[in-house]
């Protein structure tokens, strides 16, 4: 369902490095943004510390290091910028997205704090929505985001993020599987953050679903003992690393 709403403030550095204030019309933000996941998610990013941990995933922590490639990267449902503050202190120009204000204003806060926030571009703003521009991002982060919607709007965004994707620019994704715990609704293995998941996926689903746009570089699936947040619990997580290829072809829907 989509609803009416006026304006969203969002914050970016101009060329100075200075934070201006603007403002964008989005005149069809999705009923989430203002109730249900966004809410709860809202109290999730509203309690002290970094909701789940400050450290980046490892996979993507290795390939950033191991890679002389810096610019600009998209971080999508971001959270309170675990990933985006990593990559920002590894060189990279970062423009971050979420659904929750909460958790951009923690970030706004920490990139402060970080001395950061000059290379920070924050979005309050439901992915689908976001305003895609083509040929745009040399990384694209998207960690638990596909599986936090429903399927039939997976595909539509990643095309969008394909269409933003630079040639030879990289997208690094993660989901959780049919085989996690969470699935199985109310298994004490599970986190207690499963009401969350829209969409698990299926053995091999999100490498078919990439590799239409992009080239596989890694993927795998692997159980994961989680102690990030709430009583530990498991997981089953897919993910995968892929590089874009087929720009010329593409262009943001």
């Amino acid at each position: 369902m989509l609803i009416d709403w006026p304006l969203i403030l969002t914050k970016h550095p101009d060329k100075r490095g200075a934070n201006l204030l603007s403002f964008c019309y989005i005149k069809s933000m999705r009923k989430e943004q203002v109730t249900g996941q966004a809410s709860r998610f809202d109290l999730v990013y509203g309690k002290p510390g970094m909701a789940f941990g400050s450290e980046p995933e490892p996979e993507l922590a290795n390939f950033v290091k191991s890679s002389r490639v810096r610019g600009k990267a998209l971080d999508l449902g971001c959270g309170d910028g675990r990933h985006a503050l990593f990559l920002a202190e590894q060189g990279y120009h970062v423009t971050a997205v979420d659904f929750s204000p909460v958790a951009i204003k923690k970030l706004e806060s920490i990139s402060k704090v970080r001395k950061l926030n000059r290379v920070l571009e924050l979005h309050y703003c439901d992915a689908r929505d976001f305003k895609y521009r083509n040929n745009s991002f040399d990384l694209v982060v998207a960690v638990t985001l596909f599986d936090h919607l429903p399927k039939k709007d997976v595909r539509p965004l990643i095309e969008k993020v394909a269409g933003s994707t630079k040639k030879g620019g990289v997208i690094f994704a993660k989901v959780h599987t049919v085989k996690d715990p969470g699935k199985t609704n109310g298994s004490d293995k599970a986190s207690e953050l499963s009401w969350a998941i829209r969409h698990y996926f299926e053995p091999d689903e999100l490498r078919k679903l990439l590799k239409k746009n992009f080239d596989i570089i890694k993927y795998s699936e692997y159980d994961d003992l989680d102690k990030s947040h709430g009583r530990p619990h498991f997981h089953n997580f897919a993910i995968a690393l892929a590089r874009q290829v087929q720009h010329s072809n593409l262009a943001c829907p």
